[in-house]
């Protein structure tokens, strides 16, 4: 074989090497997808004379009377895992009191999953506002530009927090310890304080939670629909780690995000909306 042959051979054998490298990398926890720039969903979010008691429900009448989007979901496809299953629209609703703030967010889900064990996960949904006036070019990289304040509904914290349902422990670390459950401190366990869990973040792997928890939810599921209700104070305690509201003021930005515990979303793996502009009127 001649030589220009064979180094002919050897330049495609290790194109096709290469090639079959990358598409493993990029296709070894899930499969890209393609997305489509979208335009921004502009929602309104009237003054209503109303307030929700979440111990007593998410009071479903208040909701039925309100305008609704359908906000269209896409994956997350800049950070492994990628998604396996997609949730979407997700259907939304807000008002205030000019006390309070409501969210309403409402997707089809044929699963309730609830628990959180090894390998199984449980469903969950979102709100991401970004705090600082910078342009914030995606809803994927939570706040990249600038900070980000998020709303974490949890479906597993929503039944230990509104039912008294928590995990069953049974074992630790260092070792067995079946009766933790009856001492006046118990170690081992945090008590959450509300459904939701108020965050912050910079970009991927900075999610942190904040020093004081102010947002409440409740979330119920009935014939194969997620309801999920957020409820927090116009009012913000931080201006720097806090969302700010203003009533008739420039529009704001905020994003949604859903995860499927039966797919085994977590983390970066869930369904994302584009940027939906909000505008709060007197």
């Amino acid at each position: 074989m001649k030589k220009g042959t064979v180094i002919a051979i050897t330049i495609i054998s290790a194109g096709l090497f290469l090639a079959l490298v990358n598409y493993g990398l990029q296709h070894s926890r899930g499969t890209p997808v393609e997305i489509e720039d979208t335009e921004t969903t502009t929602m309104v979010v009237p003054f209503k004379d109303n307030q929700i008691d979440l111990g007593e429900g998410i009071s479903s009448d208040i909701w039925d009377g309100l305008n609704a989007k359908n906000i269209e979901m896409m994956y997350q496809v800049m950070v492994l895992p990628w998604g396996k299953s997609l949730i979407s629209p997700v259907t939304v609703r807000a008002f205030h009191n000019n006390k309070d703030i409501y969210f309403y967010m409402s997707w089809k889900d044929e699963t309730r999953d609830s628990t959180k064990k090894t390998n199984k996960f449980h469903d969950a949904c979102g709100i991401m506002f970004p705090i600082e006036k910078k342009e914030q070019p995606s809803t994927i990289l939570m706040g990249f530009m600038g900070k980000a304040n998020i709303w974490q509904w949890k479906s597993n914290q929503n039944k230990e927090y509104w039912f008294n349902k928590g995990v069953e422990i049974k074992s630790y670390a260092d070792f067995h310890y079946p009766f933790e459950d009856k001492e006046l401190f118990p170690v081992s366990k945090i008590a959450p304080v509300s459904a939701v869990n108020d965050l912050l973040a910079i970009r991927i792997g900075t999610i942190t939670h904040k020093n004081e928890q102010i947002v409440q939810g409740r979330g119920i599921w009935e014939n194969g629909i997620w309801q999920v209700v957020f409820k927090r104070s116009l009012e913000h305690v931080s201006i720097e780690d806090d969302v700010g509201f203003t009533l008739g003021g420039e529009k704001m930005l905020c994003a949604f995000a859903v995860w499927n515990g039966a797919t085994k979303d977590r983390g970066g793996r869930k369904s994302i909306s584009g940027w939906v502009e909000l505008e709060l009127t007197e």
